[in-house]
């Protein structure tokens, strides 16, 4: 595919996929044999059933969550996208009870595509940013003597 192609992919998985929560893009951009990476968690498989779950999980949370494509950078097989996610925490989310606080969250992606499906992720958000928003966790300056 092209550059533009590839980028167009990377943009269905945030537009699409997390924007819109249509889950059954996932079928359609993601290999079955894809791997995540995200973090210090362990790689992802099971794909595309793993991003579904995920995309559901965060829409209990942030019904009204949108994802927006801030900036792509593409070059030979991988897309780098600059994203940011908004919502209101309005469900559970890792243990957390809904908020009602908006959040903004900005993260990175880069999608390896080949023919036209994801077949590897490396997926970086600020998870920190989240939790503190969500009033999960006390900022470092609140503690400050």
């Amino acid at each position: 595919m092209s550059l533009e192609g590839n980028k167009a992919v990377a943009r269905r998985h945030f537009e699409e996929l997390w924007t819109n929560a249509d889950v059954a893009v996932a079928d359609e951009i993601y290999s079955p044999d894809a791997v995540g990476h995200c973090g210090n968690l362990p790689d992802q498989t099971g794909y595309p059933e793993c991003e579904k779950e995920l995309v559901r999980q965060d829409r209990v949370a942030f019904p009204d969550g949108t994802a927006t494509v801030e900036d792509q950078i593409a070059e030979g097989d991988k897309v780098l996208t600059r994203w940011r996610f908004r919502g209101t925490h309005l469900g559970p989310l890792y243990g957390n009870h809904a908020s009602g606080r908006e959040i903004s969250v900005a993260g990175f992606h880069v999608h390896r595509i080949v023919d036209g499906r994801v077949t590897e992720v490396w997926a970086l958000g600020d998870f920190y940013s989240l939790l503190l928003q969500m009033g999960a966790l006390q900022s470092a300056q609140a503690e400050v003597v």
